[in-house]
């Protein structure tokens, strides 16, 4: 009897044994079906996170390490480097914000150049600016990977690493340095409020974006009293033994695109704002373009408020 009672608990022994590895196999299953972005994310690295509002998507750095890089460190800063836009400007005017939607895309960037899709709110003199959009930037970040940048011109900061700079609002929807997915749409509106700040929205829509922060009156000297101008496309820099780098998506910007041929990088929703928040189309406007065997642009369909721009890069200064 005791025989056969030890042979039936070595039987229960197996069985429960056996249970708990496919329970085992069945959990280890469940974790392997996370989300790709999540599964990437986590295996890059421990301290960065997923970002996502809407289907708009971005890694953000859990520590500050990429909101306080030197000035000297970004390439639009570096000496010896040419310069390219893709861009249209409008002309004289007093603004008091601007809207563009665009598509934030992911370029084999090498270190020694730089590619920026944004819009940039100048005065007349074009000596004080400020700027927000996307870029990638080695010579700054260490990588090629696409990153939400915001600028000022006045002694010139990019992103947050300036003391009494850009008031960041802790918590928002994205941070200056925040690493951006390629293929997701991102809306950028800035707007001047009553008291000369100008305030600084973005997401992954015109209908939905929330506030990220602000440049303080206090910043500048003319911006909080009149912006002259709206500048808005892209632009690269790099050094002068390299060649330009891709802009935009990297196919050459022209209208007319024949069926079944890539699409250039665009830019839509493109008006001014009024201070109660409205919109209104531009008016007359001019622009920038350089390096024409590299970079298009297209026409700036006004009814339509959009235009292609960018190109594969390739030139020698």
């Amino acid at each position: 009897m005791a025989v056969k009672n030890l042979w039936f608990g070595i039987l229960i022994l197996c069985i429960t044994t056996f249970m708990i590895g496919v329970q085992a196999q069945a959990g280890h299953g469940e974790s392997s079906q996370q989300p790709e972005s999540i599964r990437r994310i986590t295996a890059e690295s421990n301290d960065r996170r997923a970002i996502s509002r809407g289907g708009f998507e971005s890694n953000r750095s859990s520590s500050d390490a990429f909101f306080h890089k030197s000035t000297s460190e970004s390439l639009a800063n570096a000496g010896d480097t040419e310069e390219a836009h893709a861009m249209y400007i409008t002309t004289n005017q007093n603004l008091t914000g601007f809207v563009a939607s665009l598509t934030v895309y992911d370029l084999a960037i090498k270190r020694g150049q730089m590619s920026r899709s944004y819009i940039v709110i100048q005065n007349n003199n074009e000596d004080e600016e400020i700027a927000a959009g996307w870029a990638i930037d080695p010579w700054m970040y260490g990588d090629s990977k696409t990153r939400f940048f915001i600028y000022w011109k006045g002694p010139g900061c990019t992103n947050v690493e300036c003391h009494n700079g850009f008031v960041y609002q802790q918590g928002a929807y994205l941070a200056p340095g925040d690493i951006l997915d390629g293929g997701n749409h991102m809306t950028i509106k800035f707007l001047k409020d009553g008291a000369g700040n100008w305030v600084l929205y973005t997401g992954p829509s015109d209908a939905y974006v929330s506030k990220i922060g602000y440049f303080p009156a206090s910043l500048l000297t003319d911006l909080p009293v009149q912006a002259a101008r709206a500048s808005f496309g892209g632009g690269v820099r790099f050094i002068d033994n390299l060649e330009s780098p891709p802009m935009g998506n990297g196919v050459f910007a022209k209208d007319n695109i024949p069926p079944g041929q890539p699409t250039p990088a665009w830019m839509t929703g493109v008006n001014f704002v009024r201070p109660d928040g409205s919109y209104y189309p531009i008016g007359s406007y001019t622009y920038r373009l350089g390096y024409l065997n590299c970079y298009g642009l297209g026409k700036f369909v006004i009814d339509n408020d959009h235009f292609v721009y960018g190109g594969p890069g390739g030139c020698y200064s």
